[in-house]
């Protein structure tokens, strides 16, 4: 709501008020969608949270609560990714996706060792693995 991210912002504003806005992002967003964000609000990036007026205090929080967009493709920076890494396929019973050294210890999804080409084979293999770790005997 409009109310909390206006509090939360002039947190910011009260606590680093020397900071440059693109050095101090809220909410944890990453770096390139809040410099997009105060690019749509029209802020400069080289202002600082001191220097931030009421004018585009509002057009700011407006932008971050209110803003619509249409979603076109995986992503608009062609980056998806996976975690590689996790517990080997050795270290478990591929049929029913318990630990060999832990009874009652299940694996699924992104914790296995399982990296995939894009284009849903890690999704499949999220579904599948826990599907059988799903299944009790």
């Amino acid at each position: 709501n409009n109310e909390l991210i206006m509090s939360q912002l002039k947190e910011i504003i009260n606590h680093h008020p020397k900071k440059a806005l693109s050095n101090t992002k809220p909410f944890g967003l990453p770096e390139r969608l809040w410099l997009f964000l105060l690019k749509k609000s029209n802020i400069p990036i080289s202002k600082i949270w001191s220097e931030l007026g009421k004018k585009h205090l509002n057009r700011l929080v407006t932008t971050l609560s209110n803003d619509t967009y249409n979603i076109k493709g995986k992503t608009t920076f062609k980056d998806e990714f996976v975690t590689c890494g996790g517990v080997s396929l050795e270290s478990i019973d591929i049929n029913t996706m318990q630990s060999k050294v832990l009874n009652n210890l299940y694996f699924a999804g992104e914790v296995l060792d399982i990296d995939a080409i894009t284009g849903g084979y890690n999704f499949q293999a999220a579904w599948t693995t826990g599907f059988i770790a799903g299944k009790l005997n």
